[in-house]
């Protein structure tokens, strides 16, 4: 059965069948599919198998980074700064390691058939960038303290938007459509 025609329970189960036993979609046992594969190409599978764990950390970090900064704003506390600051550090490393799996998760294309793969392949590989880049926005402030903080919010701001959008995007390609939120 053709990745096309799979419903979303068979998606959401993960190639499992009814009774769960694990299959894999052709109907071979996971197992017997392994061993016609060669250590490379067990490699490049279990790494990508590791960017759905991965993907969370900095995901919460960069918005809770942005909730932390917008925290120190209604407190008139610069202190709240530094903590975001080390979120996003923390964050932009994440995204970079989520990133990098995600690419042996879609495979090393660079375009894809399915636009919504496509756009998130894309979109997270441009998190990751700009990641690194809000990560350096704040220590290059406190060098220059009075210089404006504004690119760091539009970017920050923009960084959380986009983060929201990638999730939207991976839940809709790993659960069946842009339905998977319908209630």
């Amino acid at each position: 059965m053709g990745m096309g025609s799979m419903s979303t329970v068979d998606m959401n189960m993960g190639g499992r069948d009814i009774a769960g036993d694990d299959m894999d979609m052709g109907g071979m046992h996971e197992e017997t599919a392994n061993k016609n594969k060669s250590f490379g190409e067990r490699l490049v599978s279990w790494l990508g198998r590791l960017h759905t764990m991965v993907i969370h950390f900095p995901i919460a970090l960069f918005i809770g980074a942005f909730g932390v900064e917008l925290f120190g704003l209604w407190r008139r506390n610069r202190d709240y700064q530094h903590v975001a600051h080390i979120m996003l550090v923390v964050g932009a490393l994440g995204a970079i390691a989520a990133a990098f799996l995600g690419w042996f998760a879609g495979g090393f294309y660079l375009t894809d058939r399915n636009p919504i793969l496509m756009t998130h392949r894309w979109l997270g590989t441009l998190i990751a960038v700009f990641g690194v880049a809000l990560a350096w926005m704040p220590a290059r402030h406190r060098k220059v303290p009075e210089r404006s903080r504004t690119l760091y919010w539009v970017v920050l701001g923009l960084m959380t938007l986009a983060i929201s959008i990638q999730g939207f995007l991976g839940g809709t390609f790993m659960h069946g459509g842009i339905y998977h939120l319908a209630f």
